[in-house]
């Protein structure tokens, strides 16, 4: 495995880090995996999960670019003005596809994103045919019917009660700073507009993975609901997807972390053309 820094951008601004495999261990036909910005975390991505995740599809074959998005991490922030965060994260995004096509010959490539890094991930999927492969991770979720049933049956459970006994026991200063605020939102598409999105990429034959954490438990609480908030589009068997109740948002717990690790890398083997894996 080889490591190196890269820059790239109109500016040569942004900075990323290019994962590479052992030449005898590169996979045929393996489409390239882009990484970009987990909210503020730089390019290891929390908890160093992006690290992890290059290395062991490193393993596998694969060239890995994880790489911050401009005003983040090593990137210096961009001299125009005029775009908002959004659509900077898109054109930068697709400014790291444009890097690999011209420096290294890539033209198929796969997304990924977590949180916040699946608003570009996903825009960039559906409006660039070169990629064949997607991975949201707690990325869009609609409440449904039976979401508000089994949120209202949280108050039967003898858990959150002790937690809540225990958190009035807290000071007031800790008790407030854990129910400051939000100081950072996302917009979500329609969710009939998302439909058409999944639909098309679908028909392009693009490869998608969807997982969620149980950390997404105000707005998703149940494996079913995945399948329930899409039913027009019938995914069941169309799509690989997960959901880890147990783990948080970040997936800060090494075991949650490994499993997320495993079910990432053993999808995007499932990306490679059948041809190459059995050469």
């Amino acid at each position: 495995m080889r490591e190196r820094i890269c820059t790239f951008g109109p500016e040569q601004s942004l900075v990323g880090i290019l994962t590479e495999p052992d030449p005898a261990k590169v996979l045929p036909e393996a489409p390239t995996v882009v990484l970009s910005n987990v909210g503020l975390n730089h390019h290891v991505g929390p908890y160093r999960l992006w690290v992890e995740l290059a290395r062991q599809l490193a393993g596998r074959g694969f060239t890995t670019l994880r790489f911050d998005l401009s005003g983040l991490g090593d990137s210096r922030p961009r001299r125009e003005g005029g775009a908002d965060e959004f659509q900077r994260a898109r054109e930068e995004t697709r400014a790291a596809l444009d890097y690999l096509e011209q420096k290294k010959g890539q033209r198929r490539f796969v997304l990924m994103g977590l949180c916040s890094g699946v608003d570009s991930a996903h825009a960039v999927t559906v409006a660039d045919p070169r990629v064949v492969g997607a991975a949201f991770i707690d990325g869009y979720t609609y409440r449904t019917l039976g979401y508000h049933l089994r949120f209202q049956l949280r108050y039967l459970s003898p858990r959150r009660w002790t937690r809540f006994l225990r958190k009035r026991k807290l000071p007031a200063q800790l008790r407030e700073a854990g129910e400051a605020d939000e100081v950072y939102t996302r917009e979500y598409p329609e969710r009939s507009q998302l439909v058409q999105d999944y639909k098309h990429l679908l028909e392009r034959g693009v490869s998608l993975c969807f997982v969620f954490s149980g950390g997404m438990g105000l707005s998703f609480n149940h494996e079913g609901q995945f399948y329930e908030m899409l039913s027009p589009l019938k995914l069941e068997g169309r799509v690989t997807y997960a959901f880890y109740p147990r783990a948080d948002h970040l997936f800060s717990v090494p075991e949650d972390r490994a499993e997320l690790l495993r079910k990432l890398t053993a999808w995007a083997v499932g990306t490679v053309p059948p041809r190459a894996l059995a050469g």
